[in-house]
């Protein structure tokens, strides 16, 4: 632990000792066992001079008082009071290194683009480390548009950690995510598991017909975005950052409609992806009925008026595709509607799906397509 403010492990170890055990000479320490398991330092020294120099070591960080004679004992400083002026000290350079970092950073972009630009290009074999790096950087809230195609790397890490492994770390230390899928995203075998992980930890999500394109905004400060648009031929073109400018608020005001008119997977959505899949929808109501739907149909519902076709539904929903025919139809009856257009208007009308607003966002079911 004491390694962080700059002790060596062999530091650490002495300088404990001396606070556990008081004042003590170097016979004492080596009576102690302090250093035992170690066999000497560099050139194989004898323990007493061994403990001597990491002695010194202390005393030059003004954690330890030398005796003024040979065979005198060492004693340990305050740790409330040298521990304290260590750790400003160390909080100097940390903040100096950190200045020493922005004006680089100022000089990397200076020299990456012309003029003024607030743009910058990311070659693609640097997009998955970046990625990674923006989201663990982030402070407040994280924006993303999630659609395919994907990135066939990831950054370095832990062999086999799934790709959602950054994000859930930075929900539980309180960052915000808020994300919506292209329904192509939900397409896949695994999709909507993986995005439920996310829903679990605290991710907000929502899901549309299609996302204008693939992007990550971090803080309102900085945008990622794909040097191309979607076309997976062109998956090694690079992505663009997007620094604080009129371009990017453009790009978080785009966001922010798109959000507004986007379907939520509720968190109710996450709590059990499979429960009542296999459910039949309570009989017809001709829109008289109960205004509030179960989950398994608010599920059903939700996948319906994000586009998704039948057959990816039922994969998603691991039921059979005529289980779900059944149970749209069911849904259909209840509402008293012939369409699965009059479905959509008629779920907005009534809040089937129960949507949060926020103050000011108008509501997200306005432009209902039938499948």
């Amino acid at each position: 632990m004491l390694e962080a403010i700059g002790l060596t492990p062999h530091e650490a170890e002495v300088y404990e000792a001396l606070v556990r055990f008081g004042p003590s000479t170097l016979q004492n320490l080596i009576g102690l066992g302090v250093l035992g398991g170690e066999s000497g330092g560099a050139g194989a020294l004898p323990r007493p001079q061994w403990i001597r120099e990491v002695a010194d070591g202390l005393a030059a960080k003004g954690l330890l008082t030398m005796p003024p004679e040979p065979g005198g004992e060492l004693i340990a400083s305050p740790p409330h009071l040298a521990g304290e002026a260590l750790l400003l000290t160390h909080h100097q350079e940390l903040l100096a290194a950190r200045a020493w970092l922005a004006r680089l950073a100022e000089e990397y972009r200076g020299s990456v683009r012309p003029g003024d630009l607030p743009v910058e290009f990311t070659p693609s074999a640097a997009v998955a480390q970046q990625v990674d790096q923006l989201q663990r950087g982030a402070r407040a809230e994280v924006l993303m548009f999630d659609a395919p195609p994907y990135l066939s790397h990831r950054p370095a890490g832990v062999p086999g950690r799934p790709a959602h492994h950054t994000e859930i770390e930075r929900l539980e230390a309180g960052v915000r995510y808020r994300t919506v899928h292209d329904r192509a995203a939900l397409a896949r075998a695994t999709a909507l598991s993986d995005v439920l992980a996310c829903v679990r930890a605290g991710r907000q999500a929502r899901v549309t017909s299609r996302v204008p394109l693939k992007m990550l905004v971090v803080d309102r400060e900085l945008a990622m975005l794909p040097a191309v648009g979607f076309d997976p031929a062109l998956d090694g073109s690079g992505c663009v950052l997007v620094h604080r400018s009129p371009l990017l608020d453009g790009i978080i005001e785009l966001f922010e409609r798109v959000w507004a008119e986007a379907l939520p997977l509720r968190s109710s959505f996450a709590v059990d992806a499979d429960a009542g899949a296999g459910e039949a929808t309570a009989g017809a109501g001709h829109g008289t009925g109960s205004d509030e739907l179960g989950d398994a149909d608010v599920r059903l519902l939700t996948l319906l008026l994000s586009g998704l076709t039948d057959e990816v539904i039922a994969r998603q929903l691991d039921v059979g595709r005529r289980t779900v025919l059944r149970r749209v139809r069911g849904l259909m009856d209840r509402a008293g509607v012939s369409t699965r257009m009059q479905l959509g208007w008629y779920a907005s009308r009534h809040d089937w799906l129960r949507v949060e607003r926020s103050p000011g966002t108008p509501g997200n079911l306005s432009r209902m397509r039938e499948s």
